[in-house]
């Protein structure tokens, strides 16, 4: 089982860092505003020298009040890891109106990870189950696309109509 981070205490959580350098941004559009943005900041993660743990500051502007925000992990990945499913989380509720160049209608690019918990057989189980699914997912677009390739295919024929459709003479 992966370790957990240690959570931080009141009076390191009192003590905010700055976002320091930059690793990544992203630009959110508000739908129905062209001129209206969600912009999403992910700092350098850093080790804690009180803790010996790492935090990810992150924040995010445009919705409510910016802050910069911190995600804690035992290690850099971990907290890097973490921000992005706490950001994930806060731009959720909004997702049906923001819009990323590259997007689809709610879609925000921050996915959800899978959950690791519960061990490593746990983790291989879902990730077979994803994996199955996406094959599932990607054979029938391709079939789609095969189908709607072919001439004289893709298009079906229309049901008879209640006039043409056979019936059963009476018995009598």
């Amino acid at each position: 089982m992966t370790p957990r981070a240690k959570k931080p205490t009141r009076k390191e959580l009192a003590r905010p860092h700055a976002l320091g350098p930059l690793i990544a941004e992203r630009t959110l559009t508000v739908a129905g505003h062209d001129d209206s943005f969600v912009h999403v900041r992910v700092g350098k993660p850093r080790k804690d020298s009180a803790t010996g743990d790492y935090f990810c500051p992150f924040s995010i502007k445009g919705l409510h009040p910016q802050r910069v925000h911190e995600a804690w992990g035992m290690d850099s990945m971990q907290a890097l890891q973490n921000a992005l499913q706490a950001i994930r989380i806060e731009l959720a509720p909004h997702a049906d109106r923001l819009r990323w160049e590259g997007g689809q209608d709610g879609w925000l690019g921050f996915p959800k990870v899978i959950p690791d918990l519960f061990g490593p057989a746990f983790i291989q189980r879902l990730e077979k189950l994803v994996d199955r699914e996406t094959d599932r997912f990607a054979r029938s677009l391709e079939e789609a696309s095969r189908r709607a390739e072919q001439p004289g295919r893709g298009k079906k024929k229309p049901p008879p109509t209640s006039s043409a459709r056979r019936t059963r003479p009476a018995r009598g």
